[in-house]
């Protein structure tokens, strides 16, 4: 027979009557006067703590009004307001167990992540295109027309457009086109054609020019005397004699 001591025995009386208190909850409880209490879950407000006897008592919250976790919270949070002089605008209606989810107006974007704020898009200027057009949450990315493309207008929308094709249109370019202004095209008159197919020729068949102090090798005429070539010299008179004729 095992023998314990009297003290032992009164403390495990004391122990059974009131044990310790927990040190630690459950992820959703919470912990008031030494006892574990459940929260209250989304939606729902804590409007009293639970005891020995009792649970913990919520109620829903009101409109306007919401809480999206478990909680022990006497009071729900309001619902953000879409300011319409901020540019925003509802995109989707809160409940009470969500926010009010808001976006900017058409034509304007949020300034932050949360979105308390908007701007309007950035127009591209001129000789400027857009790359990629703004959404509700970013800005336009605008690009320098290159070569061959033009823009004349501030958007943010229109992309670089391309020069016209004169030659598709059977015309001539008239003046070349830049980052902001398109190609001219026109038909040409028949004197200014002539003179452009004139010079093309040149292009094509060069044409040889003496410059002064040259002196090319005399030209060389011969003649028939009988049956012989006669070679007429440099600086005499070129004359076919009557027997020549003959």
């Amino acid at each position: 027979m095992v023998r314990v001591s009297l003290p032992c025995v009164l403390w495990g009386c004391l122990l059974a009557v009131h044990p310790e208190p927990p040190t630690a909850c459950s992820e959703n409880q919470y912990l008031v006067n030494n006892q574990c209490c459940d929260k209250c879950p989304p939606g729902k407000k804590l409007v009293k703590d639970c005891t020995e006897l009792t649970e913990t008592q919520c109620t829903p919250c009101g409109k306007g009004e919401f809480l999206d976790t478990w909680n022990s919270l006497t009071r729900c949070h309001q619902h953000q307001y879409c300011e319409p002089h901020s540019g925003l605008q509802v995109l989707k209606e809160g409940t009470s167990e969500t926010d009010t989810t808001c976006t900017c107006q058409e034509g304007q974007h949020c300034t932050s992540n949360d979105c308390e704020r908007c701007a309007p898009h950035t127009s591209c200027g001129p000789g400027f295109g857009v790359k990629q057009m703004a959404t509700g949450s970013s800005d336009t990315v605008c690009e320098l027309c290159p070569t061959g493309f033009f823009s004349n207008v501030s958007s943010a929308v229109e992309k670089c457009r391309s020069w016209t094709s004169c030659e598709a249109k059977d015309l001539v370019v008239l003046q070349e086109g830049t980052n902001r202004t398109d190609v001219v095209c026109g038909k040409v008159s028949k004197k200014s054609k002539d003179k452009v197919l004139q010079l093309e020729v040149m292009r094509h068949h060069p044409v040889e020019v003496d410059f002064p102090g040259h002196n090319p090798a005399a030209p060389v005429q011969e003649t028939l005397q009988g049956c012989q070539p006669v070679t007429q010299e440099d600086g005499k008179e070129s004359r076919i004699s009557v027997q020549e004729r003959l």
